[in-house]
């Protein structure tokens, strides 16, 4: 009797090398942005778009995202992959030459275009190449794919910036998507990632899911919702004599835009896979937030040097590994997983947050930051496989595409006006960092409450 086939044994091995290069690109670029971004909003005086530089990327992947739903769905996820690659690479080589914030953040824009594609087509790619019951050790794996660079790479990134500069940091990435791409392209041949699936019924899969004639509508509706997201950061700023018809304009846009991109019972937190959509933007979008300003409070109210303020980001990407790893031994159901995920990510956040407080050492936020990243490594591969396990093949782009909809959404929303708000704050001491942090805990616990409606059906 032959031994059971692995991700690791010569049938999966080169594909699995593949995903894990791509997954690895990903990780060093995220953890190495995030902590030269600092001295980036520095040096181009660029403090009050510090937010948007981050929210943008989300914005602009919307459109991408629901793009590749469509691409995906009917012609493999090879082409739309690889297609996203090159934007990303492009929009990083801009962001290393821009002269000016406004620049970067334009950069940045294209950047997110890029990594919207990627992020639907590696996770269809996974499902297209593994069977169902290698899934959660392949998605374990992508974690796994995180820890190295969450380890050295905001080091690393912030000993390069503080010793040569923050734009050398972006010029970095596109070496190492070259690497990736080849490995993707060795190791995914004749394994399904081109060509269409043949459309089939799911029977498990969830109420407003399916594909249908308006999904031809959504990539108009994803762009009504990124040019709304932008619109409503802007107006909080109240920069403008009209902000207040300006902001009512952009909610009330964002709404119907919202309402028509993500599956029917999402904001009721009907059981199953919407209310698991809506998990995955609440739970991303509070660890984000904290994880973007974080750093940004050790340097500007710490005084820490670059590489020791993301010192959290790697702590956080150590335990998220180890948490995806516990995830993908298959011994707790998923709806476990998904609570317990929920509940460690909120109670690190509230440790984390205990650093803002007079007298309180500067290692309490990386304890915090380790269960937060424990937790969000336990629930994110969960969401993954029960999405991808409850979808039918040929809806698996849509499927997919919803999930990180529901993620970049939120996030570039709260990312938007908590950046305006931050903006407001600015010159009043902590008052920003603490409508941050508190905005992140907020949204850990909404987490924790829907986690238990999350899941199947």
């Amino acid at each position: 009797m032959s031994a059971p086939a692995t991700i690791w044994g010569s049938q999966y091995r080169g594909a699995t090398l593949g995903f894990f290069g791509l997954a690895f690109m990903v990780a060093y670029s995220t953890a190495a942005i995030t902590t030269a971004m600092p001295a980036a909003a520095a040096e181009l005086n660029g403090l009050p778009l510090y937010g948007l530089a981050f929210g943008i990327t989300m914005a602009t992947s919307v459109v991408s995202m629901t793009l590749a739903a469509l691409w995906i769905d009917r012609s493999g996820p090879q082409i739309p992959l690889l297609t996203g690659v090159c934007i990303y690479v492009a929009g990083m080589f801009l962001s290393a030459f821009a002269p000016t914030m406004e620049l970067l953040v334009a950069a940045r824009a294209l950047t997110g275009l890029g990594s919207g594609l990627d992020g639907v087509a590696l996770y269809v790619g996974i499902a297209r190449v593994f069977p169902a019951h290698l899934r959660p050790k392949m998605f374990g794996a992508l974690a796994a794919a995180w820890l190295l660079p969450s380890i050295v790479g905001p080091a690393l990134s912030g000993l390069v910036t503080d010793h040569f500069g923050w734009r050398w940091v972006f010029a970095t990435v596109p070496v190492l998507a070259i690497v990736a791409v080849a490995l993707l392209l060795h190791g995914s041949r004749g394994s399904g990632m081109t060509g269409p699936h043949p459309p089939a019924k799911s029977p498990t899969a969830g109420p407003g899911l399916a594909l249908s004639a308006r999904l031809w509508w959504k990539p108009a509706w994803a762009v009504v919702a990124s040019a709304s997201v932008l619109l409503l950061g802007d107006a909080s700023t109240r920069s403008q004599p009209w902000w207040p018809a300006q902001l009512v304009a952009a909610v009330i846009l964002l709404a119907v835009a919202v309402n028509i991109l993500l599956p029917k019972g999402t904001w009721r937190v009907a059981r199953g896979l919407p209310s698991l959509i809506l998990m995955r933007g609440l739970m991303g979008t509070g660890f984000t937030i904290a994880d973007v300003y974080l750093p940004l409070f050790m340097i500007d109210q710490r005084g820490l040097p670059a590489w020791l303020a993301g010192l959290s980001l790697t702590v956080g990407g150590v335990t998220w590994a180890v948490g995806a790893w516990l995830a993908g031994r298959g011994t707790s159901r998923p709806s476990q997983l998904l609570r317990w995920g929920a509940a460690f990510m909120l109670l690190g956040m509230l440790v984390a947050t205990l650093v803002l407080l007079p007298g309180w050492p500067v290692w309490i936020a990386w304890v915090g930051w380790a269960a937060a990243g424990f937790g969000i490594g336990m629930a994110y591969p969960t969401q993954s496989v029960v999405v991808l396990g409850e979808s039918a093949p040929s809806e698996q782009g849509t499927n997919a595409s919803a999930l990180q909809l529901s993620e970049t959404l939120l996030t570039a929303t709260m990312l938007a006006v908590v950046g305006a708000v931050f903006a407001a704050l600015l010159g009043l001491g902590e008052a920003g960092y603490v409508m941050a942090f508190g905005t992140a805990c907020a949204l850990g616990l909404v987490t924790l409450v829907v986690s238990r409606r999350a899941g199947a059906s």
